[in-house]
Order: C-alpha cells, then sequence, then structure tokens
C-alpha cells in the first residue's frame, strides 16, 4: 500500500505529461498541415482568376507583392506558431535532460563517496596475545558480531524484567508499531536500540555519559544504570584477569548476576545495603581504569550511514526522475551494500538513532496535516521498504525476532 500510493500518484503526472506532449505535437502538426492547405487553397483559387505573368508580360510585382504579404501574414505565422511549439517541446526535453545528467553525475559521485567511506574503514580487535586487523567491508561483519554478543547480554540481563521502557515512551513506541506492523514486541525492540546504542557509543566514560543521556526519558533510569555497570565489566580480551572474572560473572544465573550488579551499583552510591561481596571484592569490580571491550563505532558507522541516508534522502526526492527510474538508481546503490551492510542497517533503522529511515521520518509542519494524511506523508517517506534495503538478509529471523514484524512489505530474497 504504501508504494502503491505513491506509483498510483506519479503514474498521473508521467501521464499527465504525455497527454500534454501530445496535445503539443498535435496541435503543432495542425497548424503546420492547415497552413500548407490554406496555401494550396490559395494557390488554386488566385490561378483561376488571373495570372501573376504570361509568356509576353513581365512579372505584375504589386500581385506578386499582395500575395507574399497574404502567404506571410497568414501561412507564416501559422509556420511560426508550430514552430514556436517545437522549440518549446524540445527546450523542455533539452531542460529534462539536464536535470537528468545533474543529478546522475551527483548520485554517482555520492556513490563513489560511499564506496570510498567503506575502503578508508579499519579496526583493530584485540584478542588473547593477538590482534585481529580488519579492513574494508570486513569491519561490518566484526562490528556485526559485537552487536550480536551485546544483544545477546543484555537479553539475558533483563530477562526477568519486563519494565524497561519509560511509560511517556512506550506511547511513542505504540504510535509506531501501530502504524508499521501492530505484532512487533516493544521489549525487544527496546533491547535491540539499548544493544545497538552500546555498540555505537561504547563504554567508555564519555560513551557513558552519552547513553545516559540518550536513555534517560526512553528506559527506567535504575535498570539502565544496573545495565551499564554489567556491561563495563567486560573487558578487552587482552586484559585476561579481568576478562577471566568477567567470563566467570557472565556464567552465572541471570539472578545471581543482577545480585552482583545491585550490589556494585550500591556500593558506588555509598548505600547501607546489605552486601553480598565482600569489601575487597567491590573494590576490584569498580575500578574501572582499563579498557572497555565496547569500545565504541561512532566515527566509523556515524558518518558512514549519514551519508548513506542522505544519499538515499536525495534519490527518494528528486522530482526529475520517475519512480521506476527511482527505483534502478537505489537498487544499483544497494547492490554495493554488503549483507553484513544490511543488516547492520536494519539494526541502525530500528534504533532511536536511525528511525529516520522509516519508524520517525522527518516531516515538516505536521500539525497541517489530518491524521490520515499524515499517515500517507509517512508512508511515502519509509526509504528501506520503497528500495528493498534489506532484500538480501540471510534466512526469515536474527536472535529470534524476524526481520517481517519490522518490515512487512519487503520481499526477502528469501521468499523468492
Amino acid at each position: 500500500m504504501k508504494i502503491c500510493i505513491m506509483d498510483n500518484e506519479e503514474e498521473i503526472q508521467i501521464q499527465n505529461k504525455k497527454d500534454e506532449k501530445i496535445f503539443l505535437n498535435g496541435f503543432a502538426i495542425l497548424l503546420l498541415i492547415v497552413g500548407v492547405l490554406v496555401m494550396l487553397l490559395f494557390y488554386n483559387k488566385i490561378g483561376k482568376l488571373y495570372t501573376i505573368a504570361s509568356a509576353t508580360s513581365e512579372i505584375d510585382m504589386g500581385a506578386t507583392g499582395q500575395i507574399g504579404d497574404f502567404i506571410a501574414g497568414v501561412v507564416g505565422t501559422l509556420f511560426a506558431l508550430s514552430g514556436t511549439l517545437l522549440i518549446y517541446m524540445s527546450f523542455k526535453e533539452q531542460n529534462s535532460q539536464n536535470k537528468r545528467e545533474a543529478f546522475e553525475s551527483s548520485f554517482f559521485e555520492m556513490v563513489r563517496l560511499q564506496r570510498q567511506n567503506v575502503s578508508e574503514l579499519k579496526y583493530s580487535k584485540f584478542k588473547i596475545n593477538d590482534v585481529e586487523i580488519s579492513e574494508n567491508r570486513k569491519v561490518f561483519k566484526i562490528i556485526f558480531d559485537e552487536f550480536n554478543e551485546c544483544y545477546r547480554e543484555v537479553s539475558k540481563f533483563f530477562r526477568f524484567t519486563n519494565d524497561i521502557i519509560d511509560p511517556l515512551y512506550i506511547n511513542k513506541l505504540t504510535t509506531i508499531k501501530d502504524r508499521i506492523n501492530p505484532n512487533i514486541n516493544l521489549k525487544e525492540m527496546a533491547i535491540i536500540d539499548i544493544s545497538y546504542s552500546i555498540v555505537f557509543f561504547g563504554i567508555s566514560s564519555e560513551g557513558e555519559k552519552v547513553l545516559r543521556f540518550r536513555f534517560k526519558d526512553k528506559y527506567i533510569l535504575t535498570e539502565i544504570l544496573q545495565l551499564i555497570e554489567y556491561i563495563k565489566l567486560k573487558p578487552k580480551e587482552n586484559n585476561e584477569v579481568r576478562f577471566l572474572n568477567w567470563s566467570y560473572i557472565k556464567g552465572l544465573s541471570v539472578r545471581s548476576q543482577r545480585d552482583i550488579i545491585f550490589d556494585l551499583y550500591n556500593y558506588k552510591r555509598n548505600s547501607g545495603n546489605q552486601m553480598t561481596l565482600n569489601q575487597q571484592e567491590l573494590e576490584y569490580l569498580s575500578h574501572s581504569n582499563y579498557e572497555k571491550y565496547y569500545g565504541g563505532h561512532q566515527f566509523r558507522l556515524g558518518h558512514y550511514f549519514r551519508h548513506l541516508f542522505q544519499t538515499y534522502k536525495y534519490l527518494h526526492f528528486n522530482e526529475n526522475i520517475n519512480s521506476k527510474e527511482k527505483y534502478f538508481y537505489g537498487k544499483t546503490l544497494r547492490a554495493q551494500l554488503s549483507t553484513y551492510e544490511q543488516a547492520l542497517l536494519f539494526i541502525n533503522s530500528i534504533s532511536t538513532l536511525g528511525m529516520k529511515w522509516e519508524f520517525t521520518p522527518d516531516i515538516e509542519n505536521p500539525s497541517r496535516y489530518t491524521q490520515h494524511e499524515l499517515k500517507i506523508e509517512q508512508n511515502r517517506r519509509h526509504i528501506i521498504t520503497h528500495y528493498n534495503l534489506i532484500k538480501n538478509l540471510p534466512g526469515e529471523k536474527m536472535f529470534g525476532f524476524r526481520y517481517k514484524s519490522y518490515y512487512p512489505l519487503i520481499k526477502y530474497e528469501s521468499e523468492e
């Protein structure tokens, strides 16, 4: 339905342009035919009345002048008007072609810059007694694997906690859910956002500040702060002692993990609550002067997704090409995206960092629309669905949640 709305309107516009072209072409040809007929009828009529000259007499210049004035005044005007119409149509065609060439030049330059952004990616991931260096598109796989890890850790941490979303934010998410798909699980959506934000910003001191600010009006504060304490415990793997301690805590039951984190949370706030851990253990865990496992990828992914979004936005709202042509160009750019790029785009678009792709598109002066008109306008801006940008994701689901829950109108490759 979303795509059809746009296509129907665009088909009407295209048909109107075709009708205008046919009308102007037909009118120009009609003027030519009328001009020729008038000239032939005039010659036939005047030939019966008198001759301009004979074999023995000179040409009557006065008669020829009157004939010329008639042809120039009547027939010439018809020919001139026909020529003007043809020149006007030629100018419109040339103007349209110039705009198309300008669009293609800008679009493919943006595609080139997108490739350049990918080619400049580099990520060194620390392992025990080793460093794994990834470059170009391989970086997306490593980041996606980190999200996978973080999602499972956050999901486990909140396994027995249902109330993690602030009530006011639930209302906003419910509005999105009702418009996209009523079957969306809001807790699942929240965990995706929290996990991706952690991977994106990292959990360093600066990253933690950003996360607290972004989460404060969306999720229950005490739950988020305890989660951050839990995720902060995970160090880079080259810190062997701390990583072993993390692995031990991670292997505990969810309730035991929550008890430890609750103790640590209260210890840092000088709470008088009774602790299950001893003083030495709490002091050790509270120290944060070590490199965290989630170092953040804002400087890698931020520019990448901003540029990709602006490229598709430039394409999607360009008025000089029709919907089929837009889809062709969009498909051309989509072909540049690896499976892991599409997977991260999918995750990014569900998170609060990338909802403008589809869930909360930018609309100027939304108050001027009725509720129905606003919904239609939002549907016009569903860029991921319109260009099937996650079409090539394998299978039907990821970590238990289905792609189709969030993008029900995309025809996935696995369904073909």
